[in-house]
């Protein structure tokens, strides 16, 4: 399906949306395919708990069930997900929804298609320790915050420190590599960070703490409401091959939802892949993720994927003028809701 809708209006590009995210578009039944169809997907960062399910996947033979062979491989993060999906070298992705927004911004004519969102709330946080929180945006000026050069929570920073009154240079950034962010702060050399929770938490409970420890200041919270991880397609898999794409949303709903019910199993399959990994921190991270950012009560009423189209574009207009991006995606550019599966195959409560 081509996703160019030269002339379309505003209006009914949000109608649109609203009608593929609004969980009610009928989905024709998704037949047995009669010969396997082979597809990479590229994870959102490396193999841990956090991505469970698409290994769980494998596991559990949704994708056979579905004909198709998916191989997830890890990556460096979101932006190197969507460049392997951009270049082709990938049919699918794992990728935080900002991260889409600000590459189809400036590389429109090949960025990738988000096709179902998986994570209902941005993950992004100002994460402080107990004894020193950092409680309001406002709380950030006098501090030492850490960020980091490339991730979206610390490219969106300057857009909503001004969408809370405040002026972005009063906040004294110590820029970093992202690999040495946790030893900052817990050397005190730092007294906040900005994170993902799901990623910086079990890091730090690896290295001793308690969750009660951790103090988070959720982006979501303070005006910026996006979704986070989403399953993206190249365009040329939308416009070739859209059964493939049919099937591989439906196979990805699946996953989620009975990985959710089988947490175990699911654990075990990403352990099977990555026999370094710690178990008691990757079940930890998956129940985090599933619980805290998939299984929103929006979600648990209206389905994986679910979403007001209001918060799409509110979330665009941010990002364009966070990343001063030439040519921000439309709500219609961006989402392709068609090839979400029914809503019974959605159901994660």
């Amino acid at each position: 399906m081509d996703m160019k809708l030269t002339g379309t209006t505003r209006r009914t590009a949000l109608k649109t949306a609203a009608a593929a995210a609004g969980a009610l578009v009928a989905m024709p039944y998704v037949a047995r395919a009669q010969s396997t169809d082979a597809a990479k997907l590229a994870l959102e960062f490396r193999i841990y708990g956090g991505n469970a399910p698409l290994f769980y996947a494998t596991e559990a033979g949704i994708y056979k069930d579905l004909n198709l062979n998916i191989t997830p491989d890890g990556s460096s993060g979101s932006g190197e997900a969507i460049t392997r999906v951009a270049s082709g070298a990938y049919e699918f992705g794992l990728a935080d929804a900002s991260a889409v927004v600000e590459f189809a911004g400036r590389n429109p004519e090949a960025a990738p298609v988000i096709i179902m969102p998986i994570f209902d709330v941005f993950p992004a946080v100002v994460l402080s320790l107990a004894k020193k929180p950092v409680k309001s945006m406002k709380e950030l000026v006098g501090v030492k915050l850490g960020t980091g050069t490339a991730d979206a929570g610390s490219k969106i920073l300057p857009a909503l420190l001004a969408l809370n009154n405040i002026d972005p240079k009063s906040v004294n950034r110590v820029t970093m590599d992202v690999k040495l962010r946790d030893t900052m702060l817990l050397k005190g050399d730092v007294d906040a960070v900005i994170a993902f929770d799901y990623t910086a938490i079990f890091n730090l409970m690896d290295n001793g703490l308690k969750l009660e420890d951790i103090n988070l200041l959720y982006y979501a919270d303070s005006g910026f409401n996006f979704f986070g991880n989403s399953l993206i397609a190249s365009q040329a898999m939308i416009k070739d091959k859209p059964d493939v794409v049919r099937r591989m949303a439906l196979a990805v709903a699946r996953a989620w939802v009975q990985a959710s019910k089988n947490r175990e199993a699911a654990t075990a399959a990403v352990l099977k892949r990555e026999k370094l990994l710690n178990p008691k921190i990757e079940r930890a991270r998956m129940d985090w993720v599933i619980d805290r950012l998939v299984r929103t009560e929006n979600v648990k009423k209206n389905g994986l994927g679910a979403f007001e189209p209001k918060r799409m574009e509110d979330s665009i207009k941010l990002l364009a003028q966070s990343l001063d991006l030439p040519k921000p995606p439309t709500p219609a550019t961006l989402f392709n809701g068609s090839f979400m599966p029914p809503l019974s195959e959605r159901m994660i409560g």
